[in-house]
């Protein structure tokens, strides 16, 4: 009996000792010819910047979580965009490049950048007034990231679009890469972004909050802006993506950083290739989603309301057409619901010009609906 108990013994301390050299012999391996210094078994993160060359396969099997350095991301950002992205310079005159020090450009050095908006050409770049407004088409080329080059064959004829905005068409471009912009919903607090303004660099920022313009807004103008966690001096003529490589903001000469949805009735008249512009419906109005009129026990949606800045419904506007009136209540946009995520101004945004409407509203204590067909914003 107690040569069966000792040979048992043997086993297990065998066993054992076994496991323990194959512990040991696993982190010896590992520190002195992998160079990885973690702690095997104790940790279920893994950090993918910290890999290296001799460990090119990585399988993730269940993990609890997946640590990706910030520069990884940004970098990873940045490679996605380039292919929408593209640099703008000043012509070369045709004798360039005959002497023995010829002129070129320098494809990481353009005057300013642009983004890609449509497949077929359509560039937006923010640029100083001053740039904008003396813009000749024939003086000016565009080089995208695989170096074609390409002329300027139009630009288009929107006026004043906020950040100092200029769009332009690329001639003879087709199946450009271009990028989505993001939505309202998709801009949160602490949301992470890169601000860029050349092809070489960028800086990172975090959103603090989309807030109101004003305590009174407008349908028909940019009603929120966005704050950013930046350093240093103040940040002009930038576009703003987030770590997806959507656009999120442009940011125009006076530093005001305007939403990038904010732009969407210029975005589908240029892909649907129509003439109308930004639309327009008429109305201003307090949200009752940050705001709280005496009398008023309704706590969303859109007020509409007179002040010294205007009136509640502007004189022959799609809305007095439609029959709207001041003190009326606007609580949903066709399927969407005003709150505090979707205000009225940003839904009017997603339209264009002749395109109709479905306002529900509240009138003394009825619920009440009308078709609204919008007009186009002079």
């Amino acid at each position: 009996m107690f040569k069966k108990f000792r040979l048992l013994s043997l086993v297990l301390l065998a066993i054992l000792c076994g496991l323990v050299a194959g512990i040991l012999g696993e982190i010896i391996t590992r520190v002195y010819i992998f160079k990885d210094f973690s702690v095997p078994y104790l940790s279920r993160d893994l950090n993918v910047a910290d890999l290296n060359a001799n460990r090119s396969n990585v399988v993730i099997s269940n993990p609890q979580k997946v640590v990706v350095n910030a520069d990884v991301k940004i970098t990873e950002t940045l490679n996605s965009l380039r292919p929408s992205l593209v640099g703008v310079f000043k012509s070369l005159p045709a004798t360039a490049g005959t002497s023995t020090a010829p002129e070129y450009y320098a494809l990481n050095q353009p005057l300013f950048i642009g983004l890609v908006i449509t497949t077929d050409g359509w560039v937006a770049a923010t640029v100083p007034e001053n740039v904008k407004r003396d813009f000749n088409l024939k003086n000016y080329l565009v080089i995208t990231s695989d170096r074609k080059v390409y002329t300027i064959d139009k630009i288009d004829s929107s006026k004043n679009l906020l950040g100092d905005l200029l769009l332009f068409h690329l001639a003879g471009a087709n199946n450009l890469n271009i990028v989505k912009m993001s939505t309202r919903a998709d801009l949160t607090p602490g949301k992470s972004l890169l601000l860029l303004n050349n092809l070489t660099a960028a800086w990172p920022a975090t959103l603090v909050s989309v807030k109101k313009t004003a305590p009174i807004l407008s349908s028909d103008t940019v009603s929120r802006q966005l704050l950013l966690s930046l350093a240093g001096t103040s940040y002009k003529n930038y576009l703003v993506f987030d770590l997806a490589g959507n656009l999120s903001a442009v940011i125009g000469s006076d530093g005001a950083i305007i939403p990038a949805f904010s732009y969407n009735a210029y975005w589908l008249s240029l892909v649907n290739k129509t003439p109308l512009g930004r639309p327009w419906l008429g109305i201003n109005y307090l949200d009752l989603s940050v705001a709280q009129p005496v009398g008023v026990s309704v706590s969303a949606g859109a007020l509409l309301y007179s002040s010294a800045s205007g009136a509640a419904v502007l004189k022959n506007s799609p809305a007095q057409l439609a029959g709207l009136q001041a003190g009326d209540i606007i609580t949903w946009v066709d399927n969407q619901e005003l709150n505090a995520d979707n205000d009225l101004a940003d839904l009017i945004t997603n339209h264009q010009a002749g395109d109709t409407v479905t306002l529900s509203y509240r009138r003394g204590g009825q619920n009440l609906s009308v078709d609204v067909k919008l007009g186009e914003l002079k």
